[in-house]
């Protein structure tokens, strides 16, 4: 009788173990059901063991200021830089060893006093040559052009050029060329002519639809300075192209104009551009004795000869 109990009872045993199993199954069957199979499905690309998810022509670039970008992965050298190379004097001017220092200037620096520029140490000044109209994109010259080349060069700076373009074509960035090219008349430059598309800026004055280039794509933007860089080749000069962080990351196509020299601005301590350059606008708000105004301020990495 004790022996039949103890059988009972382990089969017993056996029996609410299975039952046991059996709920435990049809409950979590029923939570998958319930939660739509979310077990399976992969985390965020944001949130994943392995980071976010590239796309191909992209990379990922820890930017110093803006964090972890991702970016077009274009065929140019990335910047080599030192970070802890820069210096800065007491009164802000920035050095970088084997750089020199440079400005940019146009007819709103107005009369510039060339050999007090050269004296306080400045060693390169970047003209404007002209600009086309925002509106109408008529070619214009600069009202102090030509006596902002004749003193800068007198005084013994080395000079280069840019043009404030608005084109909307290769046609009309061509033409831009051009028109740079028949002002400078043959004189010799150390440094670059640059093209320079910014993008405008709507206003109460200048509202969006009174803006021919509004809007205007970066691919096509890319095709106007390559084509102005061709000519410029074309006549003798160096070209190049200048940008800012915004328009190297998201709006031109680099790889077209990967063969010409860059111009970087960016008003930050440091140039935390991913992609080389070879000159760089640190600051809109420069003083330098014989300018009057304020005046960009620039790093030559490799000097011109």
């Amino acid at each position: 009788m004790l022996h039949l109990e103890k059988r009972q009872l382990r089969q017993l045993s056996l029996i609410c173990a299975a039952v046991a199993l059996a709920v435990v199954v049809i409950t979590l069957f029923i939570v998958f059901l319930t939660s739509g199979g979310e077990e399976d499905a992969p985390p965020p690309a944001s949130s994943g063991a392995e980071g976010p998810v590239i796309p191909e022509g992209m990379r990922l670039f820890q930017d110093l200021y803006e964090g972890e970008v991702i970016i077009p992965d274009f065929d140019v050298p990335d910047n080599k830089l030192d970070m802890e190379g820069f210096t800065a004097d007491a009164e802000g001017r920035l050095a970088y060893e084997g750089a020199v220092l440079g400005v940019d200037v146009s007819e709103f620096q107005g009369e510039v006093d060339w050999y007090a520029v050269k004296a306080a140490g400045i060693e390169f000044a970047i003209l404007r040559t002209g600009y086309r109209g925002m509106t109408q994109g008529l070619l214009k010259e600069d009202q102090c052009f030509r006596q902002n080349l004749e003193g800068a060069a007198n005084a013994g700076l080395k000079v280069g050029v840019y043009f404030f373009s608005q084109a909307v074509t290769p046609e009309e960035a061509k033409a831009e060329a051009e028109f740079v090219v028949e002002q400078l008349d043959g004189a010799e430059l150390s440094y670059p002519v640059v093209f320079d598309w910014e993008d405008p800026v709507p206003t109460e004055e200048l509202p969006a639809g009174t803006l021919r280039a509004y809007e205007l794509s970066g691919e096509t933007v890319s095709q106007c300075a390559l084509a102005f860089c061709q000519e410029i080749k074309k006549a003798g000069y160096t070209p190049s192209v200048y940008f800012n962080k915004h328009q190297a990351y998201f709006f031109y196509d680099l790889d077209l104009v990967k063969d010409y020299d860059f111009w970087y601005a960016e008003y930050n301590p440091l140039p935390a551009c991913c992609y080389g350059f070879r000159m760089w606008q640190y600051t809109d708000g420069g003083t330098v004795p014989g300018i009057e105004t304020t005046v960009d301020l620039n790093l030559c990495f490799k000097p011109y000869k």
